[in-house]
């Protein structure tokens, strides 16, 4: 009897035992389909959307082969080999990092000042990042305080106010400026000191002195150059200083430092190098190609409602970018601070304790807000309660920042949390202040959890029409926006404009090169983001 009971017990275990298994199994691939079968629809919707931007259907059979000897097929084999040697796999992910979001900073910095005026830019940029500058220098000269870290937003936000109020007085000191030296402050000297601080890290002050006088002197020549033919060198000189500076220097520092990992910078220009080749021989052997619709013509003209071919996005892509741009600074800064005070700052006890549960609660309800919410706050803020022109730039920009603004601070919240207590008490042991602490041991590791958390934020401001539909922001306009007052559009508004034309080729082929333009930028604006928090995970690690 005892061995039959112990035969029905394992029996009875082994079959829960298969059971469980089973689930666990069936579970497993439940996932795994679900998430294949997002993938796939992800993959379908881009390819639908990339054939009737590129015009693929158009191009013969010759063209495909053309750039698949020239360009898929070298890349593809490059890879291959990159990937099996670590060291290379590193320097070809930062080779194609450095080369393209260089060059794209540089056309962004370049692109704004030039539709805002150089002039304006200048003053409110030496309003609002001097003071906080004055602050951190002060703190280094005399020591650093508990009133140190509050005192730098602070005076940014005074800075800010300052320029408003002082720029009729500080107009005219900047018209003297030509347009030329104020882009030079603006990316060039800033980009020179960087690197020559990157420098002296990495090896010494001569190389310190080296990389600037390097850089400085490569944008005099261009200057020179410039001058001396008769052309503004306006967009030669932050190409040179914010492009080809800092390519050339990784370039160097990768010969002299990492020479296991060299060929990893030949991906960018292998890229190049094979798009060129395809371009010129299809053109030479007049082979059929793609009749694409993402052209010079549609990133750099304006838009046409009546002939498709010479429509252009320029005003739309330089408002969302400067949307974006201006919404992030506005909502980052006040994001992160908040997350900072309710989670290091704030009383967990008495009506303090109990009002920064309140705002917790609340912060945390408004991340789940329909956007249109917002649009009606943003019109009864600004044009009921300020009267200002609907439409313009600051309102729509202020609007997309409160839209994000709690999913920021949530995010900034969790991820001050997972950082230890331990690493706090060690800190104040050896003496540091609450600010001091934040800033050298609490935030180095909560960055990457920050900047998660921005990224979603920023992708879904990005695609956001029903706010700046409330705040009558224009869907079409002809001119980029000239100052923070003045009217804007952004690319979705012209997606769900142009999606209304009565000429198919609107509805299809402008239409998804517009959306492959904002879902670059997208991707653009993320990669940067994913790269720094990737930079301090390291750093965390190590």
């Amino acid at each position: 009897m005892a061995a039959e009971t112990d035969s029905a017990t394992t029996f009875g275990t082994d079959r829960e035992l298969w059971w469980r298994r089973l689930k666990g199994r069936f579970f497993e691939g439940s996932l795994v389909l679900a998430t294949l079968f997002g993938l796939v629809a992800l993959v379908a919707m881009f390819v639908l959307i990339g054939a009737d931007a590129f015009g693929l259907s158009a191009a013969a059979p010759a063209w495909y082969l053309v750039y698949v000897a020239t360009l898929v097929g070298p890349i593809s084999a490059y890879t291959l080999y990159v990937r099996r040697r670590p060291a290379t796999a590193e320097v070809h992910a930062r080779s194609y990092a450095v080369v393209f979001g260089c060059l794209a900073f540089s056309l962004v910095a370049f692109a704004v000042p030039d539709a805002l005026g150089p002039r304006d830019v200048g003053i409110h940029t030496v309003f609002t990042l001097g003071p906080p500058a004055l602050v951190v220098a002060y703190a280094r000269l005399v020591g650093e305080s508990q009133y140190t870290g509050p005192a730098i937003p602070l005076s940014t936000l005074l800075g800010l106010l300052a320029g408003f109020l002082c720029y009729d007085l500080t107009a005219p000191i900047a018209a003297m400026a030509k347009d030329w030296v104020l882009y030079a402050l603006f990316v060039p000297i800033p980009v020179a000191l960087l690197l020559g601080e990157i420098a002296r890290r990495r090896r010494s002050r001569r190389a310190a002195v080296a990389t600037v006088v390097a850089a400085l002197g490569a944008v005099a020549l261009t200057i020179a150059v410039s001058l001396d033919r008769g052309v503004n060198p306006s967009l030669w000189l932050v190409l040179v200083g914010g492009f080809v500076a800092p390519v050339a220097f990784f370039t160097v520092d990768t010969l002299s430092h990492n020479r296991d990992g060299a060929v990893g910078l030949l991906g960018p220009y292998l890229l190049v190098g094979g798009a060129l080749a395809g371009t010129w021989l299809v053109g030479n052997f007049d082979v059929t190609a793609i009749e694409t619709w993402v052209t010079p013509t549609l990133l750099l003209e304006s838009w046409s409602d009546f002939r498709p071919e010479q429509a252009g996005i320029y005003p739309q892509l330089i408002g969302s970018i400067m949307l974006v741009g201006l919404m992030a600074v506005l909502a980052f800064p006040v994001g992160v601070g908040a997350a900072i005070y309710l989670e290091e700052y704030a009383a967990s006890t008495g009506w303090r304790g109990r009002l920064a549960s309140v705002l917790d609660v609340n912060i945390s309800n408004l991340a789940g807000v329909p956007s249109v919410v917002y649009g009606l706050l943003g019109l009864a803020l600004f044009r009921q309660g300020f009267g200002l022109t609907p439409g313009i730039l600051i309102a729509g920009a202020v609007t997309l920042g409160l839209l994000i603004l709690p999913i920021v601070i949530v995010a900034a919240q969790e991820a001050l949390r997972s950082v230890p207590d331990e690493y706090r008490t060690a800190s104040y042991g050896l003496g540091a202040s609450r600010w001091q602490t934040v800033r050298n041991v609490v935030l180095p590791r909560a960055v990457p959890g920050i900047l998660t958390g921005t990224i979603l934020a920023l992708g879904r401001a990005i695609g956001e029409t029903a706010p700046l539909v409330m705040l009558a922001i224009a869907t079409t306009r002809f001119s980029p926006p000239d100052g923070l007052f003045s009217g804007a559009t952004a690319l979705p508004l012209q997606i769900f404009a142009a999606k209304g034309n009565n000429m198919p080729e609107y509805r299809t082929g402008v239409v998804a090169a517009t959306a492959i333009v904002l879902l670059a930028l997208m991707l653009l604006m993320n990669a940067a983001a994913i790269l720094i928090r990737n930079r301090y995970q390291t750093r965390d690690n190590s």
